[in-house]
């Protein structure tokens, strides 16, 4: 018997510090659960408020309002809790450091009376990338009547359609009827058109690119001169829509890039069939280039009409075969609020004066193509109805025999962002995206 309770008590003595440690274990568990669980969620917070400060910083830069894109990035990433946060814009690209505190329950046993986490983000402006480069220019010039300072941001953009939401369902025959803003009624598919269901005309929205008129020089429209100019008599309306911006544009070589400068009429065609075998970026100098050849204009017609194509934006004109080396024509590309010139400097491709400065590029859907006088096109007649030709009653300024390309630019593409480059001029088709 006393063999037996010598062993039972140290049994006893045995089973005491295991429940110590068990015990201690358990507190363990509690002190990790309860503080490692917080440090998990403050490093969850930490990353929301980072990438939501991100966001908000990029889209400031790529929809600006004034404000400064840090600011509005910091602010963000607080209001999204954030204990501490700052940011950065480089290269377009805005990036957000936040960190989240909170004391800690446990750990200041050991010395630690916070428990924190840090997380980074990176956002930019992108736009999508493109397949298909039509040689055709836009210019990226002031509103008609403009008086202020020049607003890349106002000035150069464009009146687009959302393709996802609005036009892609149309073109697709999805929907057979849409409502298009700014206009009255209801808008359908005829062809590759969209007209009015009762007045059979475009939507305002709808923009006219012609070769020549009358003049090699630039397109002369009565919205950009006095009415007592001599040449007022033969200009023609280009704001077809009273919106103050041109509809049309075009004149001489000022309709066409050179893409690679020294390119032929076959060469266009080329490009517009298979499109680039190289990528042109932004803060490019390209030549201007005739585009009356009935073969480009057919090119289009086959190829590309009813899709949505890319077309360069140009910002700058110049007389100079070579404008990187020509101070005036480098300040007119990248004076205020234009981007300045990017570190590795302008890239110039053009073969002959005259030059033009590409800003960017923006996606365009093509619905119709005029080349003969007895084709037709929507946007094309509504032209010739504005413009009447005083001199002969029945009569238009624009000839039936001009070449030209209409249809509509674009917002939210559903194609994937290029990320090698950020928006320099955001004509609508910009998107904000997370890159870290």
């Amino acid at each position: 018997m006393k063999t037996s309770n010598l062993i039972s008590k140290f049994e006893k003595a045995q089973t005491l510090p295991i429940l110590m440690v068990m015990v201690f274990a358990v507190a363990a568990l509690a002190v990790l659960a309860v503080d490692g669980g917080s440090v998990m969620v403050n490093r969850r917070t930490a990353q929301a408020a980072a990438d939501a400060g991100a966001m908000a910083g990029a889209r400031q830069f790529c929809f600006s309002t004034g404000a400064s894109p840090s600011e509005v990035a910091t602010n963000y990433a607080l209001m999204n809790g954030a204990t501490n946060a700052s940011a950065q814009v480089s290269n377009g690209l805005v990036s957000v450091s936040a960190s989240v505190e909170n004391e800690s329950f446990f750990a200041r046993i050991i010395g630690e009376d916070t428990l924190g986490a840090t997380a980074e983000a990176v956002a930019g402006c992108f736009p999508p990338e493109g397949n298909y480069l039509l040689p055709i220019a836009w210019s990226c010039r002031p509103s008609l009547g403009a008086t202020g300072p020049f607003d890349p941001g106002l000035d150069c953009k464009i009146m687009a359609l959302d393709w996802v939401e609005l036009l892609k369902p149309l073109v697709d025959t999805k929907v057979n009827e849409i409502e298009i803003s700014g206009n009255s009624g209801l808008f359908k598919m005829e062809g590759k058109n969209i007209i009015n269901t009762t007045t059979l005309k475009p939507p305002k929205q709808v923009y006219i690119i012609m070769d020549k008129i009358t003049t090699g020089e630039e397109l002369l429209c009565k919205e950009e001169l006095d009415t007592n100019d001599p040449a007022y008599s033969v200009a023609i309306t280009c704001d077809l829509d009273g919106d103050g911006k041109n509809d049309i544009e075009g004149g001489g070589n000022r309709g066409w890039l050179d893409l690679t400068g020294g390119g032929s009429a076959s060469a266009m065609v080329s490009w517009i069939r298979y499109g680039l075998n190289h990528r042109i970026y932004p803060h490019t100098w390209m030549s201007g280039q005739t585009g009356t050849v009935t073969s480009v204009y057919q090119a289009i017609k086959t190829y590309r009409e009813g899709r949505v194509v890319w077309i360069p934006v140009f910002n700058a004109f110049c007389n100079s075969r070579y404008p990187t080396t020509n101070p005036a024509c480098m300040q007119a590309a990248h004076a205020y609020p234009f981007p300045p010139e990017p570190a590795q400097g302008d890239t110039d491709v053009s073969g002959a004066a005259p030059t033009f400065h590409v800003v960017t590029f923006t996606p365009f859907y093509i619905s119709c193509v005029h080349i003969y006088s007895s084709d037709y096109c929507p946007g094309f007649a509504l032209a010739q109805q504005m413009n009447p030709d005083p001199k002969n009653p029945g009569k238009s300024l624009i000839p039936n025999n001009i070449p030209a390309v209409e249809g509509y630019f674009l917002t939210n593409v559903d194609r994937p962002l290029d990320l090698t480059s950020y928006c320099d001029v955001n004509l609508g088709n910009c998107v904000v995206s997370l890159v870290k």
